[in-house]
């Protein structure tokens, strides 16, 4: 299961954005009719007369900043979800939430109309000082060029305990050379630079470096992540990372949840083979069954080599070696699974006993 990380949201510092004037499309973006529920009723209703995607993507954000708050009592909490349409629909029906409902919530929005959007997640500078909590921010690639937002941060701001509703012009299409002075990604690829800023360099506010370092192909890396399994997604992520240099706790933690990830994948990949082995081994036995069904059909005390009988049993044999087979695959250090693994070997063990002793039998 995905943590999604939480942040505090304070006052910022003000970055340099993607300078246009957009006040006609805010205008409209301002509301939205109160029947439209969903994130996909909302975005195409935003840009149902808007056919730029940035345009589009401005009027998603100005929607969102405006009328989305920003969750306190959530604020320092640190929830667990099963995926990111639990925080679509949590902060749609609530109106409020933390810098993951917003994350999940643009993007959403930008998918039903076809930007293509990424979730981020990292953590940040303030005001030049380093603040070691979770962030989560948004990607988006237009005409082959990657920007940062952070609705969250254009939303407004807590002091005392109270969310101050201030709309921030500034956090709207950054380019990744500037936004990487104030967030950093946990996962590199998603700095969009092919000279990448180590962790240790970005605490230590210090970006000579990074024309120095080695040539890193992110676009590459970012296409591949579509056509990797879920487990080969997640090694290759915490590869990165500790590649980026483990430089405070927070990273280190995130490595840890990575690889409580990656175990946990690996599990469910045990446990799919292990009841596929289950399966084939009840289709073995239930072509045994059709043995002696037709065993006791045949009417006869004695039994004469028999064809049919031995193709049966051999058709049983096959598939009950084939599931001892499989579950000889498995390689686990759950103890349940390797527990429930060894009593199923002792089951086939018997089961093969007695399928060779009735072969012997027919032949």
């Amino acid at each position: 299961m995905k943590r999604f990380l939480l942040l505090a949201l304070l006052s910022i510092a003000i970055n340099t954005g993607f300078c246009a004037d957009y006040s006609k499309i805010d205008k409209q973006s301002e509301t939205v009719p109160s029947n439209l529920k969903t994130a996909k009723e909302i975005s195409r209703y935003l840009t149902r007369h808007l056919t730029s995607p940035t345009d589009k993507a401005r009027a998603i954000y100005f929607w969102i900043t405006h009328n989305i708050r920003y969750d306190v009592v959530k604020m320092n909490k640190s929830i667990t979800y099963s995926d990111s349409q639990e925080l679509v629909d949590e902060v749609l029906i609530y109106r409020k939430g933390v810098c993951s409902n917003y994350t999940a919530l643009f993007k959403a929005c930008c998918q039903s109309v076809g930007i293509e959007s990424y979730i981020v997640d990292g953590y940040i500078r303030l005001n030049g000082k380093l603040v070691l909590v979770g962030h989560s921010w948004n990607a988006i690639k237009i005409d082959n060029k990657f920007y940062n937002i952070d609705a969250t941060w254009a939303a407004g701001y807590v002091a005392n305990g109270k969310f101050y509703q201030q709309f921030r012009d500034s956090e709207f299409m950054i380019t990744p050379a500037v936004f990487i002075k104030s967030h950093i990604p946990f996962d590199p690829i998603w700095q969009f630079s092919i000279n990448t800023i180590s962790f240790k360099d970005f605490d230590t506010n210090n970006f000579d470096n990074r024309e120095k370092s080695a040539y890193f192909d992110f676009s590459d890396s970012i296409k591949t992540i579509s056509t990797l399994n879920p487990l080969e997604k997640l090694k290759r992520e915490r590869q990165r990372i500790i590649h980026n240099g483990i430089s405070n706790k927070l990273v280190a933690e995130i490595v840890g949840y990575l690889s409580s990830d990656i175990e946990n994948e690996e599990l469910k990949i045990e446990v799919a083979k292990f009841n596929n082995a289950v399966s084939l081994f009840n289709e073995g036995a239930q072509t045994f069954n059709k043995y002696i069904s037709a065993l006791r059909n045949s009417g006869s005390e004695f039994i004469k080599p028999n064809p049919k009988l031995l193709e049966i049993l051999n058709l049983a044999r096959q598939k009950t070696r084939s599931a001892s087979a499989l579950v000889s695959q498995i390689k686990t250090k759950d103890s349940k699974l390797s527990t429930d693994i060894n009593t199923f070997n002792k089951t086939i063990e018997k089961q093969i006993i007695n399928i060779d002793r009735e072969i012997n039998m027919v032949k």
